[in-house]
């Protein structure tokens, strides 16, 4: 198990009764997932239940190792608008693992989140309060407290949420960077099927309403018949210039 960060076996994910078919999969260190599935299709309970936040229904989630390390980016319209922090404040929410208890932040920590801010390009903006800001600086900022975190594993729920189209694609790009440099497992929740499969390595198709979930290597599981079956409706799928075109047609089944 040397390499397998995150394994599920036979797992019923939902809420004292179960939301589809049991699922069985592995997450191997380093791998890029995608979680990509209609709106509400259980994409973020499965990541909930991932990181531990949701007990399974049924079946074992079992980790690789007993101290690994999860930093989470949340959808952002969950958090309290009012967040009465600074942008530094928030990202200093990530290092609360490195902190003992009642002990101040160090230089290091301080270090760390000075660092985190400019990875994300948002190093100017560190002394303002976080509700002032934008929905993609507010974004930007979740994904600096994440990281500030040091994880082995980066879980995100709609990581482009609030952002355009150039924003949405940076965060993709930067995704891949650090998946590349340092080897984080990263987890990433969509519903914009174009833009993840250009980006992950491995899937994980997820609709309860049709009782769907298929997991594996992208170039595997992105075909005609794949995505025809997850969404109900017939899709074509084509790669042009080293990226994936998704064509959705006809009705509804």
């Amino acid at each position: 198990m040397s390499d397998v960060v995150i394994r599920l076996q036979e797992v019923s994910i939902g809420y004292g009764r179960p939301l589809l078919r049991p699922l069985s999969f592995t997450i191997q260190r380093g791998e890029f997932w995608g979680i990509v599935g209609p709106n509400g299709a259980g994409k973020t309970t499965l990541a909930k239940t991932i990181l531990g936040l949701t007990p399974p229904v049924a079946g074992v989630v079992e980790l690789g190792r007993n101290d690994l390390r999860f930093g989470y980016v949340p959808q952002r319209h969950r958090l309290n608008p009012n967040y009465p922090l600074t942008v530094a404040d928030v990202v200093m929410l990530g290092r609360t693992g490195h902190i003992p208890m009642g002990r101040r932040p160090t230089d290091v920590d301080r270090r760390r989140v000075a660092d985190e801010l400019e990875r994300l390009g948002i190093g100017s903006i560190g002394t303002q309060s976080f509700r002032s800001l934008s929905g993609g600086e507010q974004q930007r900022a979740l994904i600096a407290r994440a990281l500030a975190a040091d994880p082995d594993v980066l879980v995100l729920d709609e990581p482009s949420e609030s952002m355009d189209l150039l924003g949405g694609t940076d965060v993709l790009l930067f995704l891949k960077r650090l998946k590349l440099e340092q080897s984080i497992t990263v987890v990433m929740i969509s519903h914009h099927l174009g833009d993840v499969v250009g980006a992950v390595d491995h899937l994980g198709f997820v609709n309860q309403h049709r009782n769907e979930f298929q997991a594996g290597a992208t170039h595997d599981l992105v075909s005609d018949a794949s995505l025809t079956r997850l969404y109900g409706r017939p899709m074509t799928v084509q790669r042009v210039n080293g990226r994936w075109l998704v064509d959705v047609q006809g009705e509804q089944e």
